[in-house]
């Protein structure tokens, strides 16, 4: 990958729920990296387990097996005093954001509570750096204290971003950040968080179900399916030369107009399966419009490279 150590390194990770006597298998073997200052964007129909593996890595779940290696340290391993410290350095920007903001805080409490328990901000210097905060995301400080409720839903996701960058983060996990919002927000968000990127050398996973959205702002794309990833790129390579028909028909069904129409894309074929139920072999062959051999029935496909930087899980894919 990077000749510099990433700063995230997620190896075999999985995450099993049960279910009566069987298991719901969200997030199934993923093994990825994201490198300092990178955007990785994580895309996948809803139910193919991005958001859970959004949460394993920040570990506010724990993993059935696996490891999540940040900054060098196996977070995982650490007790939970040092895991305690360590969380400040990954944040999560949720998808809702009314349910995430606490509707009985004003905004000045929500975005200055991390500054309290972290850094030990009071008085003065507390409401300075809220200030500074919510001008950074684009929130007039003299709105502070007023209640979430009393701001439109791209404000209040705003202000979540400010609460989840108060910690100085070197790792945020944006979980569907604009989801919830019309067009014309979901375009001032995304800049929002471009900028900050910029601003702050941050490194972002970002997690949706959009082609269009990730691949405005993704430096390297992952597509999940039923718990697995099943390929991942440069983000232009990802979307110009798609190499799993999976993210074929996901790349295909983004709408085009005018000179950018091609020719039709390939649609998917059903529902995706059951996470209780993963079929044999390649978990995408009951769905795939390929020409299939009796090795997608029988055998699951491992990640190989086909070009520089990208990877595919398919048997019939060639580079």
């Amino acid at each position: 990958m990077n000749e510099v150590s990433p700063l995230l390194r997620v190896t075999d990770l999985v995450k099993h729920y049960r279910v009566g006597r069987r298991a719901l298998r969200a997030v199934d073997g993923v093994t990825l990296e994201v490198a300092r200052g990178e955007t990785l964007g994580l895309v996948g129909e809803s139910g193919c387990g991005k958001s859970t593996l959004g949460r394993l890595i920040c570990c506010l779940e724990p993993p059935t097996s696996g490891s999540v290696v940040f900054d060098g340290v196996d977070v995982l391993a650490l007790p939970e005093r040092e895991l305690r410290r360590m969380r400040p350095r990954m944040q999560l920007i949720f998808q809702d954001p009314f349910a995430s903001l606490n509707p009985h805080k004003t905004v000045r409490q929500i975005v200055g509570l991390p500054l309290q328990l972290w850094e030990r901000s009071k008085g003065e210097e507390l409401r300075r750096r809220v200030d500074e905060l919510l001008e950074t995301v684009g929130i007039d400080p003299r709105q502070a204290d007023r209640f979430p409720h009393q701001f439109s839903g791209g404000q209040r996701q705003r202000i979540g971003i400010a609460r989840a960058l108060a910690c100085k983060p070197d790792l945020i996990v944006a979980d569907e950040p604009v989801a919830s919002l019309d067009v014309s927000i979901q375009a001032q968000i995304l800049q929002v968080m471009r900028d900050l990127r910029q601003r702050f050398s941050l490194t972002t996973i970002f997690i949706s179900h959009d082609v269009s959205v990730v691949s405005h702002v993704s430096d390297r794309i992952a597509v999940m399916y039923l718990g697995k990833v099943v390929e991942i790129g440069p983000a232009q390579s990802v979307i110009a030369r798609s190499l799993h028909p999976y993210s074929r028909a996901l790349v295909g069904a983004v709408p085009r107009v005018g000179a950018e129409e091609g020719p039709e894309a390939p649609r998917l074929k059903g529902e995706p399966p059951s996470p209780l139920a993963v079929p044999s072999g390649c978990r995408f062959h009951p769905r795939c419009y390929l020409n299939q051999a009796a090795e997608c029935r029988q055998v699951e496909p491992e990640l190989r490279a086909l070009a520089p930087g990208h990877l595919v899980a398919c048997h019939l894919a060639a580079g």
